[in-house]
């Protein structure tokens, strides 16, 4: 399996390869809805191609379970990843590259 079909199935196992995920705007978009409690709202994502969805989708999860997990994220500039969130990111890609 090549890298990018294995990250739609696995995630990403490096930065490099998590970055362009959260870098894409509607991650960011979906990340700071559920920060700031707003409704998923599912008739919006009827309208964007399904990579907008399911990036979005996952903005939300990453900010749900820095929620749970105890992580205070402001995250403002879309291209400017905070180092916290970065450092969430950045552990689970590596604990996803021992599994192999």
């Amino acid at each position: 399996m090549s890298g990018v079909t294995n990250n739609r199935f696995f995630g990403a196992r490096s930065w490099r390869q998590a970055r362009l995920v959260l870098l894409h705007p509607k991650f960011f978009q979906g990340f700071n809805d559920f920060r700031l409690r707003r409704p998923f709202d599912y008739r919006m994502l009827d309208e964007w191609p399904t990579l907008d969805q399911h990036r979005y989708e996952n903005g939300r999860e990453l900010a749900a379970e820095c929620r749970l997990a105890g992580y205070s994220v402001m995250w403002i500039e879309r291209t400017r990843v905070p180092r916290s969130l970065k450092s969430v990111v950045v552990e689970r890609a590596l604990a996803r590259r021992s599994t192999n």
